[in-house]
């Protein structure tokens, strides 16, 4: 079964082998694909289907060690080359947009980016900075509603400079104690506005992003990642 081709009304896949993502911290210059990470995704092009590593949508997101972005022309053409050396192989792709949220540390942020999350609670453990090795996470502002329309925004345009790059779909990463997730989980979203409290509250940023990004580039296109009772990132 593995070996058998999928076809579906969106996508065609040659077969049913999908790459899970797998966080690679090559993108040095500007948090932007390069050619290393073009010949990475193509060697491996063989796969059904390859979701990328996480990729942030805002310069918020950046919250690990040159993890790639996706939200500025020069992420376009470098993520082009990407797109470009996937499908001459017959293979098919979707980026992971995954923002960090508070699993991050100013470190690692560009010049006037801040960590944000639900609260200002500051997640547990330590993460690394090529600066200053290992430090506990950075202290989140906790996001106004402005702030949580505003990477509505971001993750709806990240999906459309997806489309501009050649991706095939996106995913929402959800899942794994990043933002989406941190606003989904009782454990981490004390909040007690329309984005909190109650379960109908913690899930709205996530369907409104969600709905945003299928109003954006179609549903067939869109998928989100979800690891219900997960306990990475607190």
């Amino acid at each position: 079964m593995l070996f058998t081709p999928l076809s579906a009304p969106s996508l065609q896949l040659r077969n049913r082998i999908v790459m899970a993502p797998m966080t690679r911290s090559r993108a040095v210059d500007h948090n932007t694909p390069n050619a290393l990470m073009a010949e990475y995704y193509g060697q491996r092009a063989s796969a059904g289907l390859m979701i990328t590593e996480g990729t942030s949508p805002s310069p918020n997101g950046l919250g690990y060690a040159r993890i790639p972005g996706l939200f500025n022309e020069a992420h376009v053409q470098g993520w082009k080359r990407v797109t470009d050396a996937v499908h001459a192989q017959g293979g098919k792709i979707f980026v992971q947009l995954m923002h960090t949220g508070r699993v991050s540390h100013l470190a690692n942020l560009p010049a006037g980016a801040e960590v944000l999350a639900p609260t200002a609670e500051v997640c547990p453990g330590e993460m690394f900075t090529d600066t200053q090795g290992m430090q506990p996470h950075s202290a989140p502002r906790a996001m106004t509603e402005e702030d949580i329309h505003h990477a509505v925004a971001e993750y709806t345009r990240s999906a459309q400079l997806a489309m501009e790059a050649g991706f095939d779909g996106v995913e929402l990463h959800a899942a794994n104690g990043y933002l989406i997730e941190q606003f989904l989980n009782a454990n981490v979203n004390h909040r007690t506005d329309g984005y909190g409290g109650s379960i109908e509250g913690r899930n709205r940023f996530a369907l409104e992003a969600v709905r945003a990004v299928v109003a954006a580039i179609g549903a067939d296109k869109v998928g989100i990642r979800l690891s219900p009772y997960g306990v990475f990132n607190g």
